[in-house]
């Protein structure tokens, strides 16, 4: 789970910065093809989130003051981190004083979501974790058969519908319906729950990888079929929403997190195989652990990494590489500028429960 977490970060930061590349090119061009599967690579860091949290809060039973902590601790990183924001943008754009003091201003923007647009997850997830006792009491008086109904029926009313609806137009619904009952969520966040818990044995590696491989064309498929049906100029990049997940990238998401589980199982039974006294957690588990717990920082400080730089990085790179070359440099620097300050500021004890 450490290792999706910071992968999934990375993949946040890529989701805000590929996209660049393939508007700016067309499918007779290598980099667009390229940078199609790069972005439907992307898009599994979200869901990827959501099933991390399902996984390991759902077959809990948390208490309300449990509740309580965890919201909490996302509103005080949400404040704290908007005033961050605030400031670059009036640096930016009106001069710290006095507007810098303006905290009327700060918590209007906050209220309507116009802080950062990368931030619209930590609302989202607010409401993951104030319904969270919701979910596992379900969960816990659900039959494993009961649990499968309901991610099968989040899947196809939240996922396929959707994608079938966009060509079979007599069955389309509404995105404003789809995306104020996110069942896709819910569905990935039980899911979570049922690939951590689920048996594996020697074939589910291999059906994870065939599972995400063809996930990942099926998208990138479907997407150069669009181009061919929208006028030119016309938004092709169609599953691209982010409260209805397209099943594609749900299917990518589930097998992620599958083939990931699969190498922790080797790497445990790998430790169970050791001396007694080599059993405690090794050096490259530590670092894991402690990269994993800058995931959180990392998506938090990215939005601000990625303004500060795209044009003092990644306009000179696109001069001097290819434009897939230039953008995942950009990316990799971004990504290691934000791990680095995490890890500078989570060494302050009272930032280290924040971040």
């Amino acid at each position: 789970l450490e290792a999706l977490r910071i992968i999934a970060a990375f993949l946040v930061i890529v989701n805000h910065t590929n996209s660049d590349v393939f508007k700016a090119s067309n499918p007779s061009e290598v980099s667009w093809h390229l940078s199609i599967l790069w972005y439907y690579v992307s898009k599994l860091a979200v869901p990827v989130y959501v099933m991390i949290t399902g996984g390991l809060m759902l077959s809990r039973q948390d208490s309300w003051k449990k509740v309580l902590s965890r919201v909490v601790r996302v509103l005080l990183a949400l404040l704290a981190v908007s005033y961050v924001y605030f400031l670059y943008d009036c640096w930016a754009h009106w001069g710290l004083w006095p507007r810098g003091i303006r905290l009327d201003i700060l918590l209007g923007k906050i209220v309507r979501m116009e802080i950062t647009d990368g931030f619209w997850y930590l609302y989202f997830y607010l409401a993951v974790l104030i319904t969270m006792p919701l979910w596992q009491w379900l969960h816990k008086r659900m039959t494993q058969q009961q649990r499968l109904n309901l991610i099968g029926f989040c899947f196809a009313l939240n996922a396929a519908l959707p994608l079938i609806g966009h060509y079979v137009p007599r069955l389309h619904m509404p995105e404003s319906i789809l995306a104020w009952v996110p069942l896709g969520y819910l569905g990935l966040l039980f899911a979570g729950d049922q690939v951590r818990h689920m048996r594996m044995n020697g074939r589910t590696p291999w059906l994870a990888a065939a599972g995400l491989l063809l996930s990942l064309l099926a998208a990138w498929a479907l997407t150069w079929l669009e181009v061919g049906r929208v006028a030119p100029g016309e938004k092709y990049w169609f599953m691209d929403h982010r409260m209805v997940p397209a099943l594609p990238v749900i299917g990518e998401a589930i097998a992620a997190m599958a083939l990931a589980r699969c190498m922790g199982e080797r790497a445990q039974a790998t430790a169970g195989n050791a001396a007694p006294e080599e059993t405690a957690p090794s050096r490259s588990g530590r670092i894991l652990a402690e990269l994993g717990g800058c995931a959180f920082g990392i998506y938090l400080l990215q939005d601000l990494l990625i303004a500060e730089s795209e044009h003092r990085l990644f306009d000179p790179l696109c001069g001097m590489l290819p434009p897939m070359a230039a953008v995942l440099v950009w990316e990799l620097a971004v990504f290691a500028a934000a791990l680095l300050m995490v890890w500078l500021l989570r060494r302050i004890p009272i930032l280290r429960r924040v971040l």
